[in-house]
């Protein structure tokens, strides 16, 4: 069984052209992603760390529209590639 791990960021600390899509909702408190479907701050997100050995403040909180302590959490795309630089052709005589 394969596990997809998407990146996912706060979207205020992402730029503009490598935000995907909303993936969820990022407590600044404990650096955690919950999904989409949360409207409470309860149990394991999805990404970040274990809330067992260290709960968060905000633990039980709703996510309320507003809120200071979360943000949406999007999808970090890759870097957009740059092209190479093509040097000139040499001129033949």
């Amino acid at each position: 069984m394969a596990i997809l791990s998407i990146p996912v960021a706060p979207q205020s600390r992402v730029a503009p052209e490598r935000r995907g899509a909303v993936m969820g909702k990022f407590c600044h408190g404990c650096a955690t992603a919950f999904p989409l479907h949360a409207g409470r701050h309860v149990g394991k997100g999805i990404n970040g760390r274990d809330h067992v050995a260290s709960p968060c403040a905000h633990e039980g909180e709703l996510f309320e529209t507003g809120a200071s302590w979360w943000e949406p959490a999007v999808e970090v795309l890759p870097p957009v590639p740059v092209a190479a630089p093509v040097a000139p052709a040499a001129k033949t005589a």
